[in-house]
């Protein structure tokens, strides 16, 4: 809070939310205290231009002034809010105040300022692609995770079995008056530690951030080391039934040279 004088106190003002998404809406609210004296007007402006003004003792308590680049919707705004809708230009972002005068004895003005941030946020979750051939100890996993185009552009990380193997380097970020895709490429040596870690399955991550927004992508990598399931356990072992075959054969010949056994015992007998 900033330049309080005299009477007016505690004027605080709150934009909600303070990041906003491209076409997005936002509310400004502003709170204040006049210790019990008259309200004059509350004035609101961005940068240095005012875009709407209450005035308590006016007929037409309401002035709007022309901005390009958001609504003000006039039937949710008065004398502690502003409602903007589809905020479009990124110049939007910046400082907005809020500034109050009393009507008392003598007049006093206090005013606060809070900064928006427009953005614009991915139009879905990040995209990860990497080879299909199954890892196995010490083989090189090659990936990368693609976002969508925003502005600001997208901070990557990607973890291997929640172990980070790769993020944005920030310091490399161009900045950009358009949204651009985001791009993160790794190349990493899978280690039996890894392995462990995930008990033999790899799963890998990506996560986007823009502005505090955050999305997600997640895959399963295929692994030579991952536990076989159960209907592979199920299909090995109904191939076991082509010894069955065998076996009764072998019993088979077994029963007729008891037989013939029998049969020539008999003949020398008699």
């Amino acid at each position: 809070m900033s330049e309080i004088s005299n009477g007016l106190r505690n004027v605080n003002l709150t934009i909600a939310p303070s990041t906003v998404n491209r076409s997005g809406s936002a509310v400004l609210y502003c709170d204040y205290d006049l210790e019990g004296a008259p309200l004059y007007t509350v004035k609101w402006y961005r940068g240095e231009k005012e875009f709407y003004r209450y005035t308590e003792t006016d007929a037409d308590k309401t002035q709007m002034f022309q901005i390009d680049g958001f609504i003000i919707d006039e039937d949710r705004s008065n004398s502690t809010q502003v409602y903007l809708r589809n905020i479009s230009d990124f110049k939007h972002s910046g400082n907005f105040t809020c500034e109050v005068t009393d009507d008392g004895q003598p007049i006093s003005t206090a005013l606060d300022v809070r900064t928006m941030l427009v953005v614009q946020l991915p139009s879905s979750p990040p995209m990860i692609s990497v080879s299909h051939k199954p890892l196995d100890y010490g083989d090189t996993l090659r990936a990368n995770c693609s976002s969508p185009p925003s502005r600001p552009p997208a901070i990557l990380r990607m973890s291997l079995n929640n172990m980070v193997i790769g993020r944005t380097n920030i310091a490399l970020v161009q900045k950009s008056q358009e949204p651009v895709w985001s791009d993160l490429n790794v190349e990493t040596i899978v280690s039996d530690f890894v392995f462990q870690q995930g008990a033999g399955r790899l799963i890998l991550a990506c996560v986007a951030q823009v502005a505090g927004y955050e999305s997600s992508a997640v895959l399963e990598l295929a692994s030579a080391r991952n536990p076989i399931p159960e209907r592979a356990v199920s299909a090995i072992g109904s191939s076991s039934s082509s010894v069955v075959p065998v076996a009764a054969f072998t019993s088979s010949v077994l029963l007729m040279t008891l037989i013939l056994t029998f049969l020539v015992n008999n003949n020398n007998s008699s």
